[in-house]
């Protein structure tokens, strides 16, 4: 969907913005908090604003699926769009690249030496595991991740006006989108992205992000304590 959306013109918010703006993290850690563990205000459109105020649409990507009904409620003039898949092959989806990733070894390992930019992310969905998921492990994620699908669902038909909500299946191409969008048909196809595929690639990209800015700090490091040895053997050398 939100390659469709882009091809609308809309500028979607997506979990892989963090990846460009890793500052996002600490708003969403904040909203996390306020929400899940009673620290701090909630937010209100002003906070929001600040989050998201330069997209025109947001993704259902965690962690921003926490909070559906309060962005249903600080936008009133916002559309929702609602694409439900058969459960079970979002399940499959979801448990080969989210779940696996948040509980990855190799992910945590990298996020270890690189506190700058993988080890907030890590820390963000870790939040939002925890806290929209109620889940501290691999196995709890997974039993709980059915049931988080369709309590998802019922909120969304809940809390958003009829007139509102658009409930979409990916074979209905363009013109049910347009129309509730209020946009012209686009003279391209739909796009079929493979979202597995597109998430897997996503992550090596990350992992290798992180283990560059790793080793890219780690260089700077030695260099600095280099230059302060040899400052200092100097300084000796010619008392």
């Amino acid at each position: 969907m939100q390659a469709a959306l882009n091809i609308l013109g809309y500028n979607c918010y997506h979990s892989s913005v963090f990846f460009s703006n890793i500052r996002d993290c600490d708003m969403w850690n904040e909203a996390m908090d306020a929400k899940y563990l009673g620290q701090g205000p909630r937010f209100t459109r002003t906070e929001w604003d600040q989050l998201l105020g330069s997209y025109s649409a947001v993704s259902a990507d965690p962690p921003a699926v926490a909070f559906a009904e309060e962005l249903v409620a600080a936008y009133p003039e916002a559309k929702v769009i609602l694409v439900e898949r058969e459960i079970e092959s979002w399940y499959r989806s979801f448990d080969t690249n989210i779940i696996a990733a948040q509980w990855s070894p190799l992910i945590s390992f990298v996020s270890e030496l690189d506190p700058w930019f993988l080890r907030p992310v890590r820390r963000c969905h870790r939040r939002w595991a925890t806290g929209w998921m109620a889940s501290n492990c691999q196995v709890e994620m997974q039993e709980k991740a059915r049931q988080a699908y369709r309590d998802h669902y019922a909120l969304v038909r809940r809390v958003t006006p009829k007139d509102r909500l658009l409930e979409y299946n990916f074979g209905d191409g363009w013109g049910p989108l347009c129309d509730f969008l209020g946009k012209p048909v686009p003279d391209v196809p739909f796009p079929r992205v493979n979202d597995s595929e597109a998430l897997q690639e996503l992550l090596t990209i990350i992992i290798k992000r992180g283990l560059y800015s790793a080793f890219k700090r780690a260089v700077k490091f030695t260099l600095l304590l280099a230059t302060l040895v040899l400052g200092i053997w100097l300084y000796y050398r010619g008392s």
